[in-house]
């Protein structure tokens, strides 16, 4: 699941969800000089334990080098009584053992180092299926290639989405998010290029005839989705990193950067004729 560029933060707790479990990098200058503690963690229903990625944020000034979080006590809890200590599986790495994701249950991640807790909760929302994928012309340019999603949105407004689009197993650098509030309790039928997103695509990103194509689709919390609608508002108003734009907003207490989703993961693949 995901790293940085040159004087630029791992602010999206760096390692987005690729897959089953690999995780790529959103890259963010931070908004201070100070050094300050990336969270990402994820716990999917799809029977993988919960994965947390611990670092330190660098001074924006210097160079690229993220140090992680060693020998830090990572606890998983929900909301039945259970709980578990998180191994550190490797340098900055924690990975659980025993609890999984289940639809409904909140999950409650609590990070202590340096003397700090840092405590996040995210619910799993109920799963909305993913119905199909398909490819269509590009809305602007015909010569070109989006994929398609499709679902029905539940009815009962709060249902929140996160989309990831794999080319050949390659990651696209846009994430593309979106919420029911114009389309609860309706069949939605959007094409990835058009769904809010951040990031940019290059030319290896194009979907093109012959190509494998994979989309991961997240059931995201509320706090979850206003995370990455956060990141998304700084990637688009500040494209070039012109200035220094501030943090999305955690669901981490304690200062930290990042965030915990607890979320539902269903994927679709398909070869574009």
């Amino acid at each position: 699941m995901p790293r940085l560029n040159k004087q630029l933060l791992l602010a999206a707790a760096a390692l987005l969800l690729a897959g089953t479990g690999c995780e790529k990098t959103i890259d963010l200058k931070l908004n201070t000089s100070d050094s300050q503690l990336v969270i990402e963690g994820n716990l999917a229903d799809d029977g993988q334990p919960c994965q947390v990625s611990l670092n330190r944020s660098a001074n924006y000034a210097e160079t690229n080098n993220f140090p992680a979080v060693t020998g830090a006590t990572v606890t998983l809890s929900d909301d039945t009584g259970a709980r578990e200590t998180l191994r550190e599986a490797s340098p900055g790495q924690y990975r659980g053992a025993t609890l999984r994701g289940v639809p409904g249950r909140a999950y409650t991640l609590r990070v202590e180092t340096g003397g700090t807790a840092y405590v996040a909760v995210s619910t799993l929302p109920v799963v909305v299926p993913f119905d199909g994928l398909r490819t269509q012309p590009g809305t602007f340019d015909t010569k070109s290639i989006q994929a398609v999603v499709e679902y029905t949105d539940p009815v009962g407004e709060g249902n929140s989405y996160l989309f990831r689009q794999y080319r050949n197993g390659r990651l696209n650098k846009t994430y593309f998010i979106q919420n029911d509030k114009f389309t609860d309790g309706k069949r939605v039928s959007q094409s990835l290029r058009n769904m809010g997103g951040g990031g940019t695509a290059d030319d290896l990103d194009k979907l093109a005839s012959g190509d494998s194509l994979r989309v991961e689709m997240q059931n995201i919390d509320p706090n979850v989705y206003e995370y990455f609608r956060t990141l998304n508002q700084i990637l688009q108003n500040n494209p070039a990193f012109s200035t220094t734009p501030a943090n999305p907003k955690s669901n981490f207490s304690g200062g930290a950067l990042g965030y915990f989703s607890a979320h539902s993961r269903r994927v679709r693949r398909l070869f574009i004729p």
